[in-house]
């Protein structure tokens, strides 16, 4: 199948782990996936284009690849809710500097099969972020390719439904509706290391033999 390949180049990526809330849990520093869920790429998508991308059209594969994975400080204000005025609706916000792990000199990875135009990252009508709105990207590539159904393969830093691979099982949306209402949650694996994978919809890059597990948003995932 004739498709294309997009890569997102950045200095530094934030996917926040859905089990850490703003403020963190105790003194661990505040945890980064290290590959983003379906509901971010859906998110980027839009970004690009300047609207809304039509989800049962969408047909992707995605891989994060990264320098490493190390720390920063960053100031988060919580809200204190005991110290709340009902009167004037406002509430007293403490600074409360974190530890924040992030991905040093990302890149990401997007295989297009369907519901994308390439236009829209040749010129995007938005920023585009991976992840807080400081990651920006600041280069990308784009290239015509040939994707072949290959069944299995090695793959590493992807996305993937539960039942496949093995590693940490987040709850994620596969995406947020008009109403920003999440659809189809659907728990999943950040893979980091890499490990073999058999199913219908692994397909291999012809020219530089990478292997994607294929997200067909059209479809429930299992």
């Amino acid at each position: 199948m004739d498709c294309f390949i997009i890569r997102l180049y950045g200095v530094s990526a934030h996917f926040r782990d859905p089990r850490f809330n703003t403020g963190g849990i105790g003194n661990l520093p505040l945890r980064t996936l290290h590959s983003p869920p379906p509901c971010t790429l859906h998110g980027l998508l839009c970004a690009a284009k300047g609207g809304w991308v039509e989800p049962e059209q969408l047909k992707i594969g995605w891989r994060m690849d990264y320098a490493s994975a190390t720390l920063d400080f960053q100031t988060c204000r919580l809200p204190q809710r005991k110290s709340y005025n009902w009167t004037k609706g406002t509430q007293r916000k403490d600074p409360s500097p974190r530890e924040r792990e992030f991905l040093a000199y990302p890149v990401l990875t997007l295989l297009v099969i369907a519901g994308v135009d390439f236009s829209w990252f040749i010129k995007p009508v938005n920023p585009l972020c991976l992840g807080r709105s400081e990651d920006l990207v600041t280069m990308k590539k784009i290239e015509q390719i040939t994707a072949t159904q290959c069944g299995t393969g090695s793959i590493r830093n992807q996305c993937l439904p539960l039942g496949l691979g093995f590693g940490t099982i987040y709850p994620s949306p596969l995406y947020f509706d008009n109403d920003r209402t999440p659809v189809q949650m659907a728990p999943r694996t950040d893979a980091r290391v890499i490990q073999q994978v058999r199913d219908k919809n692994m397909v291999r890059v012809e020219e530089t033999q990478e292997v994607f597990y294929l997200w067909d948003f059209g479809n429930a995932i299992r």
